[in-house]
């Protein structure tokens, strides 16, 4: 039976925050953050991962101890995207860049390649893609030049949307990054605050595989830690001009807005991951990422739980999250097919 906490207690707040764990076992933290804090979902970085045998008994112990704490299972989520961003190596399918896939793929063969990741990322637990990234990366000064489909915009659209496709024919939730586009950008969001250099108010370019990831049915959204000179000058994490006005009323989406980790220095350098996320999900988030302090995980929800202006933004998420997680497969493959599929692929 599910054990609802109250909404002003932490572990109500728990539920809107994805977090990494320490290692590769379930081990005293990862059992704390989702027995106690009860937190919505996980990350899982290289620290995580050694095998495909180690990944689902990690994948299963985690979710055994989230559905005895509350009845629904975690999202479980990885960066698979491609390139120099795939947590999981061989024998794990490798993929290629998005930009070499852009230039010597078809869109077609973008969606079969996703759904063979997907089916992988299935068996071994997972249940989120941290993938496509839907950025317009127009030059190579771009820091998403290499994680970008094309610099043309239906480009990008067709690729992206087809392993939107992919993905979710394989059984897992893709997640559409980064809105509202940093393929405007000429700095790492993962050191400092970008700024869009289009000028364009209406982010037409940037917006357009956005527009096709909604129009597709994807189930998640993640934001990017950019300025927009041309909405406001908040990034768009913490604005409810790119979350609630553009992304929910204009582009009409009504799935998961999860924002991208709190930690990076775009947010970072101004303002601790628990502010950070006390103003991102004031501004329309859903999802809270925190990947590596779990100490700021607990004490986001305190800040969280002690803000009363945010019970019915609290309220509106924890619906959202709550519809998505339900719909969850509660557990992953046998642990005999895992091995039977990697035993064919050696």
């Amino acid at each position: 039976m599910e054990n609802q906490a109250k909404i002003d207690h932490p572990a109500f707040w728990g539920q809107l925050l994805m977090v990494g764990i320490p290692g590769p076992r379930m081990e005293a933290v990862a059992r704390e953050l989702v027995r106690d804090l009860k937190v919505g979902g996980v990350i899982l970085f290289a620290r995580n991962i050694e095998s495909p045998e180690q990944v689902w008994e990690l994948t299963r112990d985690l979710q055994q101890e989230a559905l005895a704490a509350t009845g629904r299972p975690l999202l479980l989520a990885v960066d698979q995207e491609g390139g120099r961003v795939q947590r999981l190596k061989a024998p794990f399918t490798l993929i290629p860049a998005a930009r070499d896939l852009g230039a010597t793929s078809t869109p077609d063969e973008v969606e079969r390649l996703a759904r063979q990741v997907a089916r992988e990322l299935a068996l071994v637990g997972l249940n989120v893609n941290l993938a496509p990234v839907l950025d317009v990366a127009r030059s190579p000064a771009c820091p998403q030049w290499d994680r970008s489909y094309g610099s043309d915009p239906e480009t990008a659209a067709n690729y992206a949307v087809a392993a939107i496709r992919g993905y979710l024919s394989g059984g897992i939730i893709p997640v559409a990054k980064h809105f509202p586009g940093l393929g405007d950008t000429v700095v790492d969001s993962h050191e400092i605050l970008p700024l869009a250099q289009s000028g364009d108010p209406q982010r037409e370019a940037d917006l357009l595989p956005f527009r096709g990831a909604v129009a597709a049915g994807a189930p998640m959204v993640m934001t990017a830690h950019l300025a927009v000179p041309e909405w406001e000058e908040r990034p768009a994490t913490l604005s409810p001009v790119a979350l609630k006005e553009w992304l929910r009323r204009r582009l009409g989406f009504d799935g998961v807005i999860i924002t991208d980790d709190l930690e990076m220095g775009a947010i970072a350098t101004k303002l601790p991951a628990p502010q950070g996320a006390q103003e991102a999900l004031a501004a329309g988030a859903d999802l809270l990422l925190i990947c590596n302090n779990w100490q700021a995980a607990w004490e986001t929800a305190r800040l969280l739980a002690a803000d009363a202006s945010l019970a019915e933004r609290g309220r509106e998420s924890a619906a959202r999250l709550n519809s998505l997680r339900e719909n969850l497969p509660r557990q992953g493959s046998e642990l005999k097919v895992l091995q039977e599929y990697f035993a064919r692929r050696s």
